[in-house]
């Protein structure tokens, strides 16, 4: 029996209380550490500079600066919090959380950085400060973006198939979501821009797997046997996608992989919350939004039956 067979004989959705078990237990390991993380710093999740502003420092050199160390330089001048990224052949940029920062330190920062690789461009000079009433609306901004995203995908798919089925896939996103969250939470990953980015394509892979899962229980419902069972119905429907989800899930992770790997520290925490995204979303499509539409259905028919009763 081939790997793919096997998989058609799973009963995926006879073990549902398994799978929400464990997506419970992920999103309670993400809500203590939203909590402890209110208590260390006042917010659940760490934002970066681009929320609740800061200090970002441009400069090119006669060498290109290595990021590494100039993250040390700053660490030396007791700036931890910091996001440190290459820019063009020569140039670096610099994001400190700190919204002043006082001229005889940065003018330190610099000649640190100079003593190691060479003359600073004048010309590429700039010290730019962000308001925290600019990451504050660039957050709501966010969020407005995010909640748009998910009342859109829920019209979209309850058009095309029916309210239950976008209710479970919105309730599979969700779920995404706070797993996602739990994560950079638990690890108190700085938030920046680039997230809302990350988030969005969280959404979109999520309500990709899903829907192919949800067309495959809309086919079968045509031919449905007047004593087929929905759940079995539904089962069947998931083990024959399952193989498609995850070929498609599979090569899309080794893309994002080696974008962690080979990215550098800028971008290492966006891809990891894409990693994460990428595994929750082909999880949930198939464990959390199939069993909830199959526990909706199923409640639906045993409530039309008492009322015929």
């Amino acid at each position: 029996m081939t790997f793919r067979e096997r998989v058609l004989t799973w009963d995926i959705i006879g073990k549902t209380r398994v799978w929400f078990t464990v997506s419970s237990i992920i999103i309670a390991i993400g809500v203590v550490a939203m909590v402890v993380n209110t208590f260390s710093f006042g917010s659940p999740l760490k934002l970066g500079i681009d929320f609740i502003g800061g200090t970002v420092i441009n400069a090119s050199f006669e060498r290109a600066p290595d990021e590494a160390v100039v993250r040390s330089i700053l660490a030396a001048n007791d700036y931890d919090n910091v996001t440190v990224q290459r820019t063009g052949t020569k140039g670096i940029t610099m994001k400190v959380e700190a919204t002043e920062i006082d001229p005889a330190v940065s003018g330190k920062i610099i000649s640190d950085i100079v003593a190691k690789y060479g003359a600073v461009d004048v010309g590429t000079k700039e010290i730019t400060s962000i308001a925290p009433v600019i990451g504050r609306d660039l957050l709501r901004r966010s969020s407005l973006a995010l909640g748009l995203a998910l009342l859109f995908t829920l019209l979209y798919i309850s058009v095309r198939f029916k309210f239950s089925f976008g209710l479970s896939t919105i309730l599979g996103m969700v779920h995404d979501i706070f797993v996602a969250l739990g994560i950079l939470a638990l690890f108190r990953v700085p938030l920046n821009a680039p997230f809302v980015g990350a988030f969005l394509a969280i959404v979109t892979y999520s309500v990709q797997d899903g829907v192919v899962v949800m067309d495959r229980i809309r086919e079968k419902l045509r031919y449905r046997g007047a004593k087929e069972p929905f759940d079995k119905l539904a089962n069947a429907a998931v083990t024959e996608t399952w193989m498609r989800s995850f070929n498609t899930s599979f090569t899309t992770f080794l893309a994002v992989l080696v974008l962690f790997v080979m990215g550098g520290a800028p971008i290492r925490d966006f891809s990891t919350t894409l990693l994460v995204g990428i595994i929750s979303g082909t999880y949930s499509s198939i464990y959390i939004s199939t069993p909830l539409l199959v526990l909706w259905v199923q409640g639906r028919e045993k409530a039309t039956a008492l009322q015929k009763a």
